[in-house]
């Protein structure tokens, strides 16, 4: 059975607290299209609190082992941090909760969610790297966030990191802010030279084909890169041998926007293209922007802002991309793509990994239930194949339907098949008929919808819009499987919202019920 994603929902302990400035606190696959219902958020962030500067309790350190491994990385939804590392040089430079130096910042994000990271490199000494954003040393070296990368995988082998990495210095002709290598000889053929030292000095740390230097990796499954840091880009090296394809082709990073306002146009504008997109598309929005030191900070755009008067009256008030982009990812569904964020909180990173929802996998249920290529539909929790049982009489427009063993070749009688109304508009809905062209049937039992247990019948099809008796909606979900995941479905009665499934007290037994029941989640 899958393990629920857990939820955080209080804040955690960042090293030291700090004034908040500025702060306002579908498709069924071979089946046909079906209503998919989006899965709810269980403690999902309704607050700008939840979506700013709180990214909470350490529970999120394995929600990748519930999505399927042969869903590609373009095809997932993923929570990131612009500048990971960005705790240092005051206001106008931080963009991240300060969880401490030495890369623990790094440990304390990827406990809590985060699986896309920032990170901003420096040459010193002509041979290692420091993180820097901008001339400001964030107190870390490339070594400190490799070894908590390793020791996150190692603890957690369910999941992956995908890194942008970035030389952040310019190669001449540094500006007040910016950093300069050292020594300043340094050109981009030494920085891939330097990197190539660091991936020999972790072997097995790095997914290869995205450092190998000859050429971008194709986009990998998750199931290649569990256990593996990634590296999506490696930026400023006059290089396109890095990486992942497409990786900055779909990039939103307008990043010094004018307004808040601006920016989040531009972020709801990519992640709404990535829900849309093709799968195979790789989305990287950022949610990030500045104009410091001398107009909005990192944590205006993230938080929001106020402007109050000399009466301490609030005359206008700035809700920040966060919260806005929280908000919105909780009333939609579908692929987003990578998310990098300033200032993350745990609603926000919640409602990206909901994103997942749509490759998410489940173990063995009554009531789910796995179609085959030769019309046999077999439960996932019980492995039997449900049947066109015997009938109610000499008449044979009906009887019982049952389940059974599965066989090799299996008979007319275990063999269903999912299709739209003929006679009249189903409403999206599906009749689900034997191969003597019987519809699987609720009894109608006076009228009254029949509870869970109720064992169902095959009967003839309804001409016209009658009943919802026979009238199906097909849930396609992902089945766990040992190397994977293949698709399996939910069956939910028009009239009773219940699921079809088997009855536990005859599962084991030769013609014993196939019934209706609440569906799980």
């Amino acid at each position: 059975m899958s393990r629920p994603t857990p939820r955080a929902t209080g804040a955690g302990s960042p090293r030291r607290s700090r004034r908040l400035t500025g702060l306002v606190t579908a498709a069924c696959l071979a089946l046909g299209a079906a209503l998919l219902t989006p899965v709810p958020a269980d403690a999902a962030g309704s607050t700008n609190q939840d979506a700013y500067r709180n990214i909470g309790q350490p529970d999120r350190a394995e929600w990748m082992w519930g999505v399927a491994s042969d869903t590609p990385l373009s095809n997932m939804s993923i929570p990131g941090t612009h500048d990971t590392l960005s705790v240092h040089g005051g206001t106008s430079v931080q963009t991240q909760e300060d969880w401490g130096d030495g890369a623990d910042t790094l440990t304390a994000q990827l406990e809590r969610g985060i699986r896309a990271i920032d990170i901003r490199a420096r040459v010193s000494g002509g041979s290692a790297f420091t993180i820097h954003h901008g001339v400001y040393y964030q107190q870390a070296n490339f070594d400190d966030v490799l070894t908590k990368a390793q020791s996150f995988l190692r603890a957690h082998p369910t999941e992956t990191i995908v890194m942008r990495l970035k030389s952040e210095c310019p190669y001449s002709g540094a500006g007040t802010f910016e950093c300069a290598h050292d020594p300043k000889s340094v050109t981009p053929a030494t920085v891939r030279s330097i990197f190539a030292g660091y991936v020999a000095k972790y072997p097995g740390l790095f997914y290869t084909p995205s450092t190998s230097g000859s050429g971008r990796a194709e986009v990998p499954t998750l199931g290649q890169v569990r256990g593996k840091l990634v590296l999506g880009s490696f930026d400023s090296v006059d290089s396109d041998g890095y990486g992942i394809k497409g990786f900055n082709d779909r990039k939103e990073d307008h990043w010094a926007a004018e307004t808040v306002a601006e920016k989040w146009g531009y972020v709801k504008g990519n992640v709404d293209q990535a829900r849309s997109g093709r799968p195979g598309d790789m989305y990287v929005t950022y949610s990030s922007a500045s104009n410091a030191p001398f107009g909005l900070l990192p944590s205006d755009y993230a938080g929001g802002w106020k402007l109050g008067n000399e009466n301490g009256d609030i005359v206008h008030e700035e809700p920040g991309v966060n919260v806005q982009l929280m908000k919105h990812l909780n009333s939609s569904t579908g692929r987003v793509g990578v998310v990098m964020t300033d200032f993350p909180g745990w609603g926000l990173v919640n409602a990206i990994i909901d994103h997942n929802a749509d490759n998410a996998v489940k173990g063995g249920n009554r009531t789910i239930w796995l179609v085959n290529a030769d019309k046999t539909y077999v439960n996932s929790l019980y492995g039997r194949c449900m049947v066109r049982g015997p009938e109610f009489d000499s008449s044979r427009t009906g009887g019982l339907v049952t389940q059974r063993e599965c066989q090799s070749s299996p008979p007319s009688s275990h063999q269903w098949g999912a299709e739209k109304p003929s006679t009249y508009d189903g409403k999206g809905y599906y009749w689900i008929k034997a191969s003597n062209g019987k519809c699987l049937t609720v009894p109608y039992n006076n009228g009254t919808p029949p509870g869970s247990g109720t064992q169902l019948f095959w009967w003839d099809c309804e001409t016209r819009w009658f009943s919802g008796s026979q009238l199906w909606n097909v849930i396609p979900t992902k089945l766990a499987t040992a190397t994977g995941s293949r698709p399996a479905y939910q069956f939910i009665n028009n009239w009773t919202g219940l699921c079809l499934s088997m009855d536990p007290a005859t599962a084991t037994t030769a013609g014993g019920k196939v019934t209706q029941e609440t569906c799980s989640k």
